[in-house]
């Protein structure tokens, strides 16, 4: 296989909506190859190929901005994440999904549509071109069938998010995209895509094939067939379709000791990602040779800052802990009533320190979380007792750090080598992944489950479990038991929204969660006795007023060192305190409205430009 992802230019066309008006069909192609002339040979399918992936790269991954529709889209729907950031106020745009504060004209929702639909146009180019009577060689077809798979991804991913979205199975020409028929009718098509797909599809050459992960392969067609099956409610069919997939030898899953990479370079392209956008950077074609220009084409720029521990609450700002690459904006924060349950359950496991640190780990385990001073003058290392009192470290907001509990989340945070050669250290270059193994085995396990076979279906929650290093191992396999390893397994990795609407409990988990937001202090810094002294304006020499309380300011006092000077001082101690401040500062009660909430309106942009869309379940 040719290695993926290498700058090219698209192909005209490709960043047509599909559901745009006929008038921008009506442009025309300056310096391209006509149709005539470039759908021809293999070399030209296989080009039109790498044009696709490339588009599916800059629409799936690419950011908008600060933001991801993709990433924050997915996730801050979810009931275990906060939006976090500095206060309720901050990053607004996408704070409102995780609050259900929208309506169908928010920035994200409207953008990953349009994404998701410009990704199934590149796809669509090729099935109408070398599909049918003109796939007459082996590479067209499987060019075709790759396509065929990418595009039933797009659309199962559009049927989860919206309701009856359009289904866009040919070139968009004198007709307009409806709404579907039903739910089940793109899913159910999805599958048939996949199936039929696999017939002429390559197959990954084996669990150290990196470029058999960067491609659409016959695991990635029965992983796209078999979960939109499992939301079709067809279980039977999801174990036909899996059965191969989980038993191949092409895939496995990493060590326990391994999770952790995963979501970072280390584990691009590795033994348990069935497929994942593959990063190429490309500083000329991005616009420029500054570092952050060349990441805005294909890595997340910004997304970093975004995700990234709040470096405005951190004692030494960006880079200490020095595990966060730079400092952050503290978005994508875990919540704390799943954390607490996940610790209950997996205890000091792989798979736990990979998701979130507790507070002792946090301060004082130089492994998992070193800090700039842990190792002091002349290379000794700090005792524990020397950490607990390190003016140098901690959480410092008066007001309590927003949306953060007594754990630190540490999934999706940017590590230094995240960054890459190539790029600065808020531009994250970990290749995308949109399907893994683990999902697989317990998607697997849930149709087992739901079709009888329960032996299997706890064989492969074991397996999950014991590379987790899960202190929990079930002896036993219910439905519950597979919806709480799902949550650990797959936190941040934009599933969680999709299932509890699928298992009918939105509603009770989302209840539990919002305005009910954790207030993170640092007892070292909001319990001990510091000596307060009035603050001076040095250019002034009067004391600064507080704006709002119209009193003096105070600030510590400090010692020749610059160090605070404390009477009475209590360790390093992460704490949290839950507050509502959505009903207590602006008297606003956030509700998840059922038979609405549960999926995203059809964009307001996209019903403004085509008469034959409309709003359906809640949202009319």
């Amino acid at each position: 296989m040719k290695k993926i992802l290498v700058p090219i230019a698209l192909i005209a066309g490709s960043m047509l909506v599909a559901s745009c008006s006929e008038d921008w069909l009506e442009v025309e192609q300056k310096a391209v190859s006509s149709t005539e002339t470039f759908y021809k040979t293999d070399e030209d399918a296989e080009s039109a190929l790498m044009a696709m992936y490339a588009t599916y790269a800059d629409q799936i991954s690419g950011n908008n901005g600060i933001w991801s529709a993709y990433i924050m889209g997915l996730n801050y729907s979810a009931d275990d994440v906060f939006a976090a950031g500095g206060d309720c106020d901050d990053h607004s745009g996408f704070r409102e999904l995780n609050e259900f504060r929208f309506d169908a004209g928010l920035e994200p929702i409207k953008e990953l549509y349009n994404r998701l639909y410009k990704s199934i146009y590149s796809a669509n180019l090729i099935v109408n071109y070398f599909g049918g009577d003109k796939a007459d060689t082996k590479k067209k077809k499987e060019a075709v069938a790759e396509a065929r798979v990418m595009r039933a991804w797009a659309h199962m991913l559009a049927a989860l998010v919206y309701y009856q979205p359009p289904l866009v199975d040919h070139l968009i020409t004198d007709d307009v995209p409806v709404n579907a028929e039903s739910q089940k009718q793109i899913l159910d098509w999805c599958v048939k895509e996949c199936e039929e797909a696999i017939v002429d599809i390559n197959e990954r050459q084996g669990q150290g094939d990196k470029q058999g992960a960067w491609r659409a392969t016959k695991g990635f067609a029965q992983f796209v067939g078999g979960k939109a099956a499992l939301f079709a409610g067809d279980n039977a069919k999801v174990v036909s379709i899996m059965k191969d997939l989980v038993e191949s030898p092409n895939y496995a899953l990493v060590s326990g000791d391994r999770f952790r990479d995963l979501f970072h370079v280390e584990g691009d392209g590795c033994e348990e990602k069935i497929f994942e956008i593959n990063y190429s950077t490309n500083t000329a074609a991005a616009g420029g040779t500054e570092s952050w220009r060349g990441a805005n084409g294909r890595g997340r720029w910004m997304v970093a800052n975004v995700l990234n521990w709040r470096g405005d609450d951190i004692i030494g700002g960006g880079k200490n802990p020095q595990i966060c690459s730079t400092g952050g904006w503290g978005g994508g924060s875990i919540n704390h009533i799943f954390a607490h349950k996940m610790l209950d359950n997996d205890g000091d496991s792989y798979r736990r320190k990979a998701t979130f640190l507790t507070s002792d780990e946090f301060f004082y385990d130089a492994t998992l979380c070193p800090w700039a001073d842990d190792v002091e003058a002349g290379g000794t290392l700090k005792t524990r007792a020397e950490k607990e009192y390190d003016f140098k470290r901690g959480i410092d907001n008066s007001d309590g750090s927003f949306s953060r509990s007594d754990v630190m989340e540490v999934k999706m945070m940017m590590h230094p080598n995240d960054a890459g050669n190539e790029v600065g250290d808020n531009c994250n270059q970990t290749n995308l992944c949109l399907a893994r193994l683990a999902e697989a085995y317990l998607i697997y396990a849930e149709a087992c489950l739901a079709t009888g076979n329960n032996a299997e279906a706890l064989k492969y929650v074991n397996k999950i479990q014991e590379r987790a290093g899960s202190k929990t191992i079930s002896s036993s396999v219910n439905l519950q038991v597979i919806q709480d390893e799902k949550e650990y397994e797959l936190w941040f990795e934009g599933c969680r929204w999709h299932d509890i609407v699928r298992w009918g409990i939105a509603k009770e988990c989302y209840d539990k969660v919002l305005d009910n937001i954790p207030y993170q202090f640092d007892e070292f810094w909001s319990k001990s006795e510091f000596v307060w002294v009035e603050d001076i304006d040095e250019k002034t020499g009067e004391v600064k007023i507080d704006e709002k309380t119209g009193k003096p300011k105070m600030k510590r006092k400090t010692d020749e060192n610059g160090n605070p000077i404390i009477n009475n001082a209590v360790p390093h101690n992460l704490v949290y305190e839950v507050r509502h401040p959505f009903k207590d500062i602006k008297g606003i009660t956030l509700e998840f409205k059922a038979g609405k909430n549960e999926y995203w309106p059809i964009p307001q942009s996209i019903l403004d430009i085509n008469p034959e869309m409309h709003q359906v379940r809640g949202w009319q």
